[in-house]
């Protein structure tokens, strides 16, 4: 991800130098030759750092710097004056800039201040991830690959808009579930209920008085009425994991609450207006979904305003060690060990390793040899058999042999062919291990079983 830079300075001759100098050192850079000009670009461009002049006619710099914090206080500012001004800009740090420079200047000073501003703030956002993992007690955001600092700016963005709906995407084990922590933390319904409901793991007969609650008598055993989650978290967040999951009758459902935000209890006749924020997350092709008619495209298209997508762990280099070595720290002080540091080749096998369980197969793999071993180091040997060998390995495929097509067969019955075949593949591979199975697979354990149902697989 390009860090953005806005050049305000009424010299367009040095504001047009300035801009092609720090392009070519790899910026998106934009300029602006007056205060008023540069404020609205601000607000469209939504830069990271602004050079501002501190000399503008009409709306001075220091006007100007006053209304960039109001519309943003996270926008860092460096001032560029004359050395008679510079009084004048040392007052500006005092509203909030971040430094000055003074006129007239070369190209490396002004690449130099660039690079040290934005590394602050790179180093300020993981600081602030982190401070509010601690309040929570769970596991930060960590990691410096640029589609991983991609996210935590679309976070950073989508936290301000509260009523936004997000779809986070990615593979099983990824943190879609621990982002959209941080999307409620971070916004203004901090202080209201975080609600997480996994459309794949409840069975669908009592996933509707799960959200909606119900009311006395409204079924057998219903003896008083219930709240529902949605209820619940009004003023705040629910997050709908697996969306991919929900039935027919649930995604009408729910599409009609999010359209009027309205609902009735099951059995009730009263409706219930709440205000809560919906994201969901979904590790399935919903696309495809759509096109064999399992997904309704309006739903999607409601769910779908700002989507996110989390990389799988093996697209993310070397965020694989930092992780690792956060969690052999944390579980090391948790427990009373002393696992400082992995041995190289450890680093070289874990940047090997596909891992299909994503973070999540990363912690366990940590936890479970901080627990087993005594040691300062980890070393290859105590690594679990399945990380040695490689299982499975990066380029390794199911393979399925050739598909046979035949006069008059559906795509949708090639389709449920080729997803059988995937699922035996996998279960073999696996050893009828229907979790491993459906790690593979990039599914959840519940929704392997509905397969297994579907096709009539019996496993074991």
């Amino acid at each position: 991800m390009k860090k953005r830079i806005l050049i305000i300075d009424d010299e367009v001759i040095l504001a047009s130098s300035l801009r092609e100098g720090l392009k070519d050192l790899g910026y998106e850079v934009e300029t602006a030759f007056s205060g008023e000009e540069g404020l609205d670009r601000v607000v469209i461009f939504q830069p990271h750092l602004v050079f501002l002049d501190l000399r503008l006619p009409a709306t001075g710099g220091i006007q100007v710097l006053k209304e960039i914090k109001n519309i943003d206080k996270n926008i860092e500012v460096v001032m560029m004056t004359a050395y008679a001004d510079t009084k004048t800009a040392v007052s500006a740090i005092k509203l909030g800039a971040y430094d000055y420079l003074n006129k007239p200047f070369e190209l490396d000073q002004i690449a130099i201040m660039a690079n040290k501003v934005l590394e602050n703030i790179s180093l300020r956002n993981q600081t602030f991830l982190l401070n509010e993992d601690k309040k929570r007690n769970i596991t930060p955001i960590i990691g410096e690959h640029p589609s991983m600092l991609e996210v935590l700016r679309q976070v950073k963005i989508l936290a301000r808009h509260t009523d936004t709906t997000v779809l986070i995407r990615g593979e099983t084990g990824t943190g879609k579930g621990r982002l959209a922590l941080d999307l409620h933390y971070l916004s203004a319904r901090r202080d209201r209920p975080f609600v997480e409901i996994n459309c794949g793991a409840i069975p669908e007969n009592l996933l509707e008085s799960e959200l909606f609650g119900f009311e006395k008598n409204a079924f057998t055993g219903a003896q008083q009425a219930k709240k529902g989650l949605l209820e619940l978290a009004d003023g705040g967040t629910v997050f709908l994991d697996e969306i991919g999951e929900l039935s027919s009758d649930m995604q009408v459902k729910l599409l009609k609450f999010l359209d009027e935000k309205r609902f009735k209890r099951i059995g009730g006749l009263r409706e219930i207006e709440v205000d809560v924020r919906v994201i969901t997350a979904t590790n399935s092709d919903l696309e495809t979904a759509i096109k064999q008619r399992t997904f309704r495209e309006d739903l999607y298209y409601r769910l779908n305003v700002v989507p996110i997508y989390l990389p799988p762990l093996r697209e993310r280099g070397n965020d694989i060690i930092t992780l690792a070595q956060f969690f052999f720290r944390d579980f090391s002080k948790k427990m009373g060990k002393d696992i400082l540091d992995l041995s190289e080749e450890v680093k070289e096998v874990f940047l090997r390793y596909r891992w299909p369980g994503n973070i999540r197969e990363l912690r366990n793999v940590a936890e479970r040899i901080t627990i087993l071993y005594n040691i300062e180091r980890v070393e290859i040997q105590h690594l679990p058999l399945e990380i040695r060998e490689g299982f499975p390995k990066a380029e390794e495929s199911v393979p399925l042999g050739e598909v046979h097509l035949e006069p008059g067969l559906s795509l949708e019955t090639l389709l449920e062919e080729i997803e059988r075949k995937y699922i035996a593949k996998a279960l073999e591979k696996a050893g009828n291990n229907i979790t491993r199975a459906a790690e593979m697979l990039g599914m959840s354990r519940y929704a392997l079983q509905r397969r297994l149902e579907k096709y009539n697989m019996h496993n074991g």
